[in-house]
């Protein structure tokens, strides 16, 4: 079993902002695998598929979008991990990050949370790093803009197509990772 976790924050206001990038990924896998969210309980919404990897085997893939704000991710992602009595290594965390450049992306085992709220909530939920993360860039902001306010605003018209094509690639990495393991996506997709 794999578990996607897709970090955002809930509500309309924030639908299409930057920081909602997680939210977006894991909502076109679910389209890929024709499966619908529902709301699991207060803290989340999940939706479940299998995907039949390269051995002709099936692998249950449970998407999870935490409804506790950024902040506070930490605490869905550890329900679900009680639930499913899957481990932290079973995770892959999508979620924006402002040190890559727009359309990037970056698949990593373990590491810190290099200043992401979310990822640093889940760390200190589940009280391991040893993880993997998704990082999708969305570029820094202007100078003239806090990151605090950049993350919350949505992609500019002329950047929505380089993100729309982040999240087709970003669906594929995550087939991928299910399909052929970390390793081979890593060495894939990084080049």
């Amino acid at each position: 079993m794999k578990i996607f976790v897709g970090l955002g924050n809930p509500g309309t206001e924030y639908r299409h902002s930057r920081h909602n990038i997680g939210f977006r990924v894991v909502d076109a896998f679910a389209k890929s695998l024709a499966v619908s969210f529902r709301k699991s309980s207060p803290r989340m919404v999940t939706a479940a598929g299998v995907v039949r990897d390269r051995s002709r085997n099936d692998e249950r893939v449970i998407l999870v979008k935490p409804q506790t704000y950024m902040n506070r991710s930490g605490s869905a992602v550890l329900d679900v991990l009680r639930e499913t009595e899957a481990g932290p290594s079973d995770i892959v965390v999508i979620h924006d990050d402002l040190d890559l450049d727009l359309g990037r992306l970056r698949l990593k085992s373990k590491g810190g949370h290099g200043g992401h709220r979310g990822v640093q909530s889940l760390i200190a939920s589940l009280q391991t790093h040893q993880f993997y993360r998704l990082r999708a860039g969305i570029g820094r902001p202007p100078a003239h803009q806090a990151a605090d306010a950049y993350v919350l605003s949505e992609f500019l018209p002329e950047e929505r197509p380089i993100v729309e094509e982040m999240i087709e690639r970003s669906v594929r990495v995550l087939d991928c990772f299910i399909k052929e393991g970390p390793e081979a996506t890593m060495n894939r997709f990084h080049q």
